[in-house]
């Protein structure tokens, strides 16, 4: 098993990366259609997108070896990170009457609540078709010893 240090340097890493990438292409998409420069503003809007894109990739995408409850914690800890930085990306950027700072919060919480839901729903399904798994298998097992 992976220890967590060995873990979160590999996430880092995967980070730059996503970094690094992102911001090579967007230097050459400027490069090659218009004069302007990289500002501020697209470097922040790059190092979200990059930090989201990592976040799901760990949450949804796990290669490496970890303990099944690390795994889990892992899955909700990046999966909210990745919902916060988009979440952030659309408050700082985004323009028009659904991200005004008055919508987003209940937004936020609705989008919260049903996440909530659906992994508590996600959850107990997981629980009721390992116990129906476990139940076939013990068929099969006693069938087997016959």
């Amino acid at each position: 098993m992976i220890k967590t240090s060995k873990y979160l340097s590999f996430f880092v890493k995967d980070l730059l990366v996503a970094c690094g990438f992102l911001t090579v292409l967007a230097a050459v998409v400027l490069a090659l259609s218009s004069t302007e420069t990289i500002s501020g503003s697209l470097l922040v809007q790059l190092f979200l997108g990059a930090s989201a894109f990592t976040c799901f990739r760990y949450a949804l995408v796990n290669t490496h070896e970890v303990e099944k409850k690390a795994q889990t914690i892992s899955f909700y800890i990046f999966y909210i990170l990745a919902d916060l930085f988009v979440i952030l990306w659309l408050w700082l950027f985004a323009d028009g009457p659904l991200m005004d700072k008055g919508v987003l919060v209940p937004f936020v919480i609705v989008i919260l609540v049903v996440k909530a839901m659906v992994y508590t729903m996600m959850h107990i399904d997981g629980k009721r078709e390992a116990r129906q798994l476990n139940q076939k298998l013990e068929e099969y097992k006693k069938d087997g010893d016959k």
